[in-house]
Parts: structure tokens; sequence; C-alpha cells
């Protein structure tokens, strides 16, 4: 601190009473004028027409037009709209998701209503090619705008400009960008490619940075889905009003959309289509014929549509919200439901700029190149950015979803070589039978597969077992964790259970092999004790439940048997039973790809007619992503569907010796069982179980009668 003596005291009294240090209040006035006038009432589609300029590559400027992204207009309603606080956007590659926050914050930014704006990116390298590509432009080209840039060199950088007295700023993601900061529109560019942190709670983080803010705030996101349902954009999409858009078939008029997600499951899908080339085709005449076929194919009356169809029926579309139903005649019914977050899917076949001979050939590209390396990586990139869609494993980049193996069991039964069976039958072709369970706290998931040589296989049953009847009559709830008798549901309703054929009721097919997952570690023990039960249900020296637990990973797909000789306690126990380790990642896989076939080839999979919703939705609750299977909700079918192909492989069905020609030569675990009374009873001829030591199954007897844990 410097003391002024007492002339330079005197000297600065003279110039304040001069009114040397005065302000202007007139340069103070016309300055900060524009912060008085009222909003102009103007709309950002309007705005968007009339005043932005789109920067070429080549330097040339171009202005927006609607015409080319007409999807774009809803979105830009939905931002404008009071009550309307954020607005979520799963999108393609070159789709405009993010030409809709840049519209709104010039036009904020020249007409009010002001505010800070906070635009995230990923990192600084993010910040600063969007800062040189996009951003230093976006106010070179906008006068209106720009000439209400602050005048200090603080006002004016690369990535922050000042005007009035608020800031537009690019910003990294990360703790020290989000903390004691506010922002009336938070802008999430890309937040799949935040860190773990922030991507899976970027939209929790704009709200606690707008809570000071008022009914004017505004949250705008938009992304590949990257991370799949289980983060980013596309769980951001599953909080909100879950939008979708719907078009009608040139031809024909019935209404779908090009991408319902699974969780619109009875929305009919228009799909890309082209003609794949036969095996071992030179990928250059694969590529070509891909492109010179591409069309969009219509759900309802299966015609080709062309490049000006699709572009006709995109314009005419509109989004579908939580809220409102679809008439396939007569398009959206209904209201949508309130809600401050508003979704909007994009996908490729959406957006004219792509053409379809261009998404041909890139999805062709992708999925040659998965065939011959055996990694899904390409296949997810084109999905994911080129598409716009979850990622949900190479069967789904196929065009496999849930949906689709519904509409498929229902063509199939109407078909000229109908394929139709029920639940608990086993229809033709089917040679034999393997049961999966995955254990659960509170319940058994069961699925029984049938087979035939050819790797086809046909869901016979999917249950779930929730409750056990009790010697007093009276039907509770089971806990697999924790009460070892109620493991014994499964002796009677899978082990032994025998399942009549479709076509001759008389004869039954029984389980071959039931494979038990033990990977449940809560479970582990109760599991080896139930298998040592059941050892004594065998096909000769062959036992019929296998205890598994899956690991992941590059291993086998069945590994040799460890043995099982001790309990818990590490006492030695009788029988010994062996543990199987299965290479799951690559079961999954084969399942997937299975999911994928179509044309009655080896490994297609066939379903029931009254197969549950869920069974199908549950094979596209786990995908795979970077080599790893990520869950995103219930996955039951895809286990044990890779548990049962585990138990057919132990079979052995290929295996040279085997008699398949002649039903009474056929290995013991696959012969017809006549279902008329039986002469004498197998059980009385079977081999007794020995007798064990002390097990777990003794101790938890104890437990319930009031023994010390």
């Amino acid at each position: 601190m410097r003391v002024l003596t007492p002339d330079e005291i005197r000297t600065q009294c003279d110039l304040i009473g001069s009114g040397h240090y005065r302000a202007n209040a007139g340069e103070i006035l016309r300055s900060r004028i524009h912060n008085f006038y009222p909003p102009k009432n103007i709309s950002t589609l309007d705005y968007s027409v009339k005043y932005r300029k789109i920067r070429q590559s080549d330097g040339s400027k171009t202005k927006w037009t609607l015409s080319l992204t007409p999807y774009l207009a809803p979105i830009m309603t939905a931002i404008d709209t009071a009550g309307i606080h954020e607005i979520v956007v799963p999108k393609p590659a070159r789709s405009g998701g993010t030409v809709v926050a840049e519209n709104y914050a010039l036009k904020t930014m020249e007409h009010g209503p002001s505010g800070d704006i906070m635009w995230y990116l990923k990192g600084p390298k993010e910040v600063g090619s969007y800062a040189n590509r996009v951003f230093k432009p976006l106010f070179e080209d906008h006068e209106g705008v720009a000439s209400k840039i602050g005048k200090s060199a603080s006002d004016n950088t690369l990535t922050l400009k000042r005007i009035g007295g608020f800031t537009i700023e690019l910003l990294e993601m990360s703790a020290a960008t989000t903390t004691n900061r506010q922002g009336r529109l938070i802008v999430f560019d890309e937040p799949d490619t935040y860190n773990k942190k922030f991507a899976s709670n970027f939209l929790e983080q704009g709200r606690q940075r707008q809570r000071m803010v008022g009914s004017l705030r505004k949250i705008y996101a938009c992304a590949h889905p990257d991370i799949g349902w289980s983060g980013g954009i596309a769980q951001a999409w599953l909080q909100s009003s879950q939008g979708i858009f719907i078009m009608a078939c040139s031809d024909c008029g019935g209404h779908g959309s090009p991408y319902p997600t699974k969780h619109w499951p009875d929305v009919p899908r228009f799909r890309l289509h082209y003609e794949r080339s036969p095996e071992r085709t030179p990928i250059g005449a694969r590529l070509k014929r891909a492109e010179g076929t591409a069309s969009m194919l219509c759900p309802h009356c299966g015609s080709m549509l062309n490049e000006d169809q699709r572009e006709e029926m995109v314009a005419a579309g509109e989004y579908m919200h939580a809220g409102q139903t679809l008439d396939v005649d007569q398009g959206i019914q209904g209201e949508a439901d309130p809600t401050i977050t508003w979704g909007f899917w994009i996908h490729a076949l959406m957006v004219s700029q792509v053409s379809l001979a261009e998404l041909a050939k890139e999805l062709e590209g992708a999925l040659e190149h998965q065939e011959r390396t055996g990694k899904a990586e390409k296949v997810r990139q084109v999905m994911v950015r080129t598409f716009g869609e979850v990622f949900e494993g190479v069967a789904g980049s196929e065009s496999v979803d849930a949906a689709g193996l519904r509409d498929r069991v229902k063509s199939m039964a109407t078909s000229d070589e109908p394929v139709s069976y029920r639940m608990g039958e086993i229809p033709d072709g089917v040679l034999f039978c393997t049961a999966a369970i995955d254990t659960g706290g509170n319940r058994f998931d069961v699925v029984i597969r049938g087979w035939d040589l050819q790797r086809r296989s046909w869901l016979i049953d999917r249950f779930t077992i929730r409750q056990r009847m009790h010697p007093d009559g009276v039907m509770r709830d089971i806990r697999p964790t924790r009460v070892a008798d109620d493991w014994m549901v499964l002796e009677s309703q899978v082990i032994d259970r025998l399942i009549p054929f479709q076509n001759d009721p008389s004869k039954a097919m029984p389980i071959a092999v039931t494979m038990i997952d033990t990977g449940d570690g809560n479970a582990t023990w109760l599991a080896y004790e139930f298998a040592r039960r059941m050892d004594r249900k065998r096909w000769g020296d062959w036992r019929k439940v296998r205890c598994i637990k899956g690991a992941g990973g590059k291993r086998e797909r069945v590994t040799s048997p460890t043995k099982i000789s001790k309990d818990s306690e590490g006492k030695i126990v009788s029988p010994v039973i062996t543990l199987h380790t299965l290479g799951v990642d690559d079961l999954k896989r084969d399942t997937v790809s299975d999911l994928a076939i179509s044309d009655g080839s080896p490994g297609q999979c066939y379903f029931a007619l009254n197969t549950p919703r869920d069974a199908y939705d549950e094979f596209f609750g786990e995908t795979e992503q970077e080599g790893k299977w990520v869950r995103s909700g219930p996955n039951e079918s895809l286990d044990c569907y890779a548990y049962a192909e585990a138990g057919r492989i132990l079979l052995e069905p290929d295996r040279k010796n085997r008699v398949w020609d002649d039903p009474a030569k056929r290995p013991a675990w696959a012969r017809p069982i006549d279902l008329s009374p039986p002469e004498e009873d197998s059980e009385a001829t079977a081999r007794p179980a020995q007798p064990a030591k002390r097990s777990i199954f003794d101790r938890f007897d104890n437990l319930n009668q009031g023994g010390r844990q």
C-alpha cells in the first residue's frame, strides 16, 4: 500500500472536483441500452431461416434451410416452449443436432432472453477444435451478434465472448468447470465422450448449475449413443418424453418409425434394405451390390422405397412422445404427457444428406470386416455414429430386435411351410433338450431349449420360479441364496420334466442336461450342495445336473471340469461334483449371431407363438461394447441361451458314434419317452445317492431350527 503525499492528495482532489474522472452517462447508456429492450418475439426456427449462415469447409457461406433437415423444426419449437427446460437428442453424424443449439444461442444473444451460456465439450482438444471450426466463424458471420461483443480483449477470446453483462463460454467437462457456476443455457455436446463420472449424470450436473436461474433455464444435449442404454444420451432420453419419429409410407400410407427403439416395441419399423451377396463374394462386388440395391423397406406393404419417397415421408413426419399411441392407419393419437424433459431421437433414415446407397455400403463393409476378423467394433461404430442407434450386437446391425423377432414368429406361423407351436410342447425337428437356470436372490429364471443336429434351436419354455409349496399347503416366496430346500423346486419343474410332442402327446422328451449358474457368490455353495443331492440323476454315468460359472475374456466356450470336493468351510464332502467355467463372451456372441438368421440356415432360433414379450426383450438387455458386455436391462434370456448352448456342447451330439436315424438307438437323453403308465418305477432302479458328510444343507437346517449362524 502506497501512502500519498499531501501534494498528491491535493492534486487528486482538484481532478475529482474538475470532473476529470466523471464517466459519460450517454456512453454508458448507449453501451447497455440493449439490456433494457424486451426480447424480440422471434422463434428459433424463424431466426434460423432468416439469419443463420453455415460456413463451408472451403470458406464459402450458405444460408441454413429447413428443407434439408425438416425433423429439426419440432426440436426448435420445443426449446422455445415455456415449461420445457431440457431437450435430449440422440443422433447420428451429419444430422444437424448441434445446429439447433447454435441457432438458439445466436437468437438469444441477439434478441433475448439473455443469460450466461455454458457449452461443454469432452476436453481441451475438443474445445480448441470447436472454437476454431465453428465458434469463431459463428460470430464472424452473424453481425447482429458480433456487434454486441464487448470491446476489451477479455470480452472476445477464442473460447469466450461477453455480450452485455453475460458470457458464452466453451468449457472442458470437468470438476473445475462445473463448480460455482450457473448458466441460463447449458449445452452438453457429445456427452457420451465425457469421462464416466460426467457421462452418467450430465443432466443432473446441469440441473445443479441452474437451481438459481428460474423458469427461463434451458439444457440442450445431443450425441451419438456410444455408451448405450447404461448411460450417456440414451439413458438421458429414457428420462425424457422418449420421442421417436413417425412417418407414413408413400405407397400404402401405413405409419411406422425408422427407429422405434426397444422402448416402443409395438411401433412398426422402416428399415434399410439391400441385397446381400453370396458367401466368398469379393468385397468390391459385395459393396457395389449393396449400393445398387439400397432402398427403405416398408413394414406394411413391403415396398422398396426410393430416395424421393424417403424425402417426402420425412418432410411430412412428426415425433410421437410418451402418452401418445400410434394407429397404423391414422397416425399419432392423443396428447403427449406433460414433462419438462423432451427427447427427440434422430435416425440416419431421416437424414437426406446421407443417401441410402451410402448407408448400405457402410453397413455391408462393416459386416464383411466382422465376418473376416471376428471383431464387431467397426459394426458398432457404423451403427452408433452413422445410423444413430444403440448398438445391440451384430444381430442388431442386421435388423434384429425384440419386435423383429416377434414379427418373425407371426410371419412364420402363416408361411407356406409354417413353424407354429406353443410353449411346453416339442415341435417337429427337435431331437433333444437342454435347460439353463439363472439364480437370483428370490427367483430361478429357467430356459428350456430344443435342438437339432445343425444347431437350430427352439425355445421350448421360458419361465420364472418365485414360490414353492410348503408342507402346510401354503405357497411361499423362495430365497435361493438363503433357504436350502427352496432349490428342490428345480427337481420336478426342470430336471425331471417330460415335455410332450406337439404331434404326438402320448410321447415326451426328457431334459438331457440342466446347467445351473453358480456365479452369484451368495448362492454358490447352496448350488453345489443341490448338485450333490441331484448326483443320483444320471444317464448311465453321465450327470443330468451340471454346475457352471461364467467368465469373460478370451477362453474356451466350455472348459474341462474342476472337481468340487469340499464345502464352504473347507471340509471334505461327497459325492464329488464338477464345475465347468464357460467362456460366456463367445457364447453370447453365438446367440446374438444366431438371432439374426432368418432363412432356415443352421443356427436359426425359433420361438413359440406364446413366448412372453419380456423373453424377447431380455435378449437385448446386454450388448457388447468395445469387447465388453454391458448390461442395460434384464438379460436372463441371453444368459440362459448361452448356458443352454454350453449344455449342448457338453452333450457332443455330433460325436461319430451317435446314432440318430433310429429313435430307439439314440442317446438315452434324446429318446422319446412313452407317457402311458410305466411298467416299473424308474426311480426304483436309479442308483441311490451316496451319503454325504455334514453339508451346508445341514447347517441351514440348524439355522431354520434356531441354530447359531
